[in-house]
């Protein structure tokens, strides 16, 4: 069995929303490099207590404890406090450490505040870890049977003290297995459809992991594979994913880290095809995703915001007869966008979208949510009407991602090898 390790990530900047917490996802990647599994990441507010009874209940669950934060020289920095409580033990002044930070000082020109004299303290019976990149150092301890780490919570500190002091010492605990992680990115199916594709392979019983995330529409299937070395664990990490996609086929746009679009991105690179977009309720948003591909300049030409009726007429042409008729959110006016951009862009192919991504602007026959996604190719120009759920921001992303998933179907039917012209 693998060692086991737990994340306690300190800060009441975390627990009320204002940080993100980035050092767990950090720590996990490379802990499972080890083949070190991480089952649970923790987070802590600032109260002695609460830190000392999360450090507690992790030491006399997992083989491995980092704690990350509440290193600093202020009153609301507990940690090596709280380390203390959990172990019976009383702080102790490391001198060592107090002339490291003292030489840190120093070098800035600066004289040290004796608030900072706190950072030196550790619990009696533990070892200081020199900190290579700040004032904080951190302190190695055992507990029950884990080994606990404690590290600054910022995160370049963080990742200097875990090169340096953490993975070293767990080397030792790495040759009980090794795993290998990939991830299948899907689009076009919900999250139960596609986990209905694969539900015997997502059985909690075997030494593969197969699990699904979502989120604005994007199904990520996870996949973590463990065995006793590293080839093997590779080598079934890959055959899952080759059989992912073979059962869920038109749904799978990419692998690892790819993206939407990225993906489309390559297939309009290898076609030598060219793209443009006209834009209504995701004020830029589809541009934006398209040129966060590097390279992008590649096969982008350019765009249009149509956000008012007067712009989408004159700007992409679009009738004012079919505005009035049928309204800014409506089939036709999509299709005349799609149709427009790609003809005043001079592009292969071109993506349209109007909608309502609300809070507001919906009413009884166009309820908010309600958005046309367009694509004008050399042949033809199709619309497709969706409904999308949720708030502005995921109203917004899941109507762009949306319409570069119709261009990726398009291009998956287009043969690489075919002549495209705008």
């Amino acid at each position: 069995m693998n060692a086991q390790a737990v994340i306690i990530s300190v800060g009441t900047e975390l627990t009320n929303g204002m940080t993100v917490d980035t050092n767990s996802a950090v720590l996990s990647r490379r802990l499972a490099e080890l083949g070190i599994v991480t089952v649970s990441h923790v987070t802590v507010g600032d109260d002695v207590d609460r830190i000392a009874a999360a450090i507690t209940a992790a030491a006399a669950d997992a083989d491995v404890v980092i704690v990350t934060g509440g290193l600093g020289p202020t009153a609301d920095d507990l940690t090596r406090q709280a380390l203390a409580k959990a172990m019976d033990a009383d702080l102790v002044l490391d001198e060592a450490s107090l002339a490291e930070i003292q030489q840190f000082f120093q070098r800035l020109g600066r004289v040290m505040n004796q608030s900072n004299r706190v950072q030196a303290m550790r619990p009696e019976g533990t070892e200081a870890l020199a900190n290579p990149e700040g004032t904080a150092p951190g302190v190695f301890a055992r507990l029950r049977k884990a080994l606990v780490f404690l590290t600054p919570g910022v995160p370049p500190e963080m990742e200097a003290m875990l090169d340096r002091h953490l993975l070293p010492r767990l080397s030792a605990l790495a040759g009980r297995g090794r795993l290998a992680f990939r991830a299948v990115r899907a689009f076009g199916a919900g999250e139960s459809d596609i986990a209905a594709k694969l539900a015997d392979l997502m059985r909690r019983d075997g030494n593969v992991l197969v699990g699904t995330t979502v989120g604005a529409g994007v199904v990520s299937v996870n996949v973590t594979a463990q065995a006793v070395h590293q080839d093997l664990a590779d080598r079934i990490a890959d055959e899952t994913v080759n059989e992912i996609c073979r059962r869920l086929g038109r749904w799978v746009y990419g692998t690892g880290d790819e993206t939407l679009a990225g993906a489309v991105g390559g297939m309009l690179r290898r076609r030598h095809a060219t793209l443009s977009v006209a834009e209504s309720c995701t004020g830029g948003l589809l541009a934006q995703l398209v040129t966060d591909v590097s390279g992008a300049s590649d096969y982008f030409v350019g765009g249009a915001i149509c956000y008012s009726n007067r712009i989408k007429q004159d700007v992409v042409g679009v009738p004012a007869k079919v505005l009035q008729t049928h309204g800014a959110v409506s089939e036709q006016t999509a299709q005349a966008m799609a149709r427009g951009a790609r003809e005043r862009f001079e592009t292969t192919y071109a993506l349209a979208i109007t909608g309502i991504a609300g809070p507001a602007g919906g009413t009884e026959t166009k309820p908010v949510g309600l958005v046309y996604t367009a694509i004008a190719t050399p042949g033809q120009t199709r619309v497709q009407e969706n409904y999308f759920h949720g708030d502005r921001t995921t109203i917004r992303m899941r109507s762009a991602l949306t319409a570069l998933n119709m261009l990726r179907q398009e291009l998956t039917d287009t043969p690489d090898s075919q002549e495209l012209a705008p």
